[in-house]
């Protein structure tokens, strides 16, 4: 068991427990020889003990290693903890979206919009490498006080056509506020997938909440197959009605009638605002 002030492989100092989650827990550790401070992510002991849970912990590491955007998570080392895998990953000090919206009531068109803007600039790297997340949630994106977000946790992402996922396609894995009807059918998940989480996110955002939700996950899942979606104009009468538009395009039940990449939703919100806008306000809003 780690604890604080123990040493990692002669190297990662732990400085503080940052939470778990269902197979791993993180810690913040210092790095002396870059100076710096990181997250360290280890696998749970009861979780080692199942092969498919130590090669969905090693693919989360190679995804991570796969990208070099401004807007995911950057994955800095890999090794192992009596005989427990770990990886190093830069350390957000920094709140998620979900945080935020419990003691904010919602963000305004502007914040949203840079936040979707960079989200979609993250998934489309993402998707260019072959890559599904398959968990895009407002608990798995953090979010500075200038504005810029980071997407992480790809725990139960899969590449594409790769033999390293277990079968995952075939599994209903994620969070169901968030699932695809697609999904939720047992269908194998689609980049248009993660673009109907996408979606989900941004009427979350706007409205500070998610539009299903119920006292059970069957009850969730049976209304992203069957329930109309309330506009979020009802929840917020002051948004434009395009926004209502391009929600319910990023949502639709079918995928094939969904934007069919993240750049096509990014346009569309770009197209929310005037070249002034974008010039006078978008630069600190995307912490670019």
């Amino acid at each position: 068991m780690i604890k604080i002030g123990d040493t990692i492989n002669g190297r990662y100092k732990v400085v503080g427990n940052l939470g778990e989650g269902g197979m791993s827990t993180v810690y913040e550790v210092r790095d002396p020889i870059f100076r710096r401070h990181c997250a360290l992510k280890i696998i749970k002991p009861e979780c080692a003990t199942k092969i498919e849970n130590i090669i969905r912990f090693q693919n989360e590491a190679r995804f991570l290693a796969s990208f070099n955007h401004p807007n995911i998570v950057k994955i800095y080392d890999y090794g192992e903890y009596n005989n427990l895998p770990y990886f190093i990953c830069e350390y957000i000090n920094s709140q998620t979206i979900r945080d935020v919206l419990d003691y904010k009531r919602n963000f305004s068109l502007k914040e949203a919009s840079g936040i979707m803007i960079q989200l979609c600039d993250a998934v489309s790297c993402i998707h260019e490498h072959n890559i599904i997340h398959r968990d895009i949630k407002s608990q798995n994106i953090y979010y500075s006080y200038d504005g810029s977000i980071k997407l992480a946790d790809f725990g139960i992402s899969i590449l594409l056509g790769s033999k390293i996922n277990l079968n995952e396609n075939k599994k209903i894995m994620g969070t169901v506020q968030y699932l695809a009807p697609e999904i939720i059918h047992g269908k194998k998940p689609l980049f248009q997938s993660d673009i109907y989480s996408m979606g989900i996110t941004f009427y979350e955002l706007l409205t500070g909440k998610v539009p299903f939700d119920g006292s059970n996950s069957d009850e969730v899942a049976r209304m992203h197959l069957d329930k109309k979606m309330l506009s979020p104009l009802k929840i917020n009468p002051t948004l434009p009605f395009e926004v209502e538009r391009i929600v319910f395009k990023a949502t639709e039940k079918d995928p094939k009638k969904r934007y069919q990449s993240a750049k096509d939703f990014k346009e569309d919100i770009l197209s929310l605002f005037d070249e002034k806008d974008k010039k006078k306000g978008f630069k600190g809003l995307f912490g670019k």
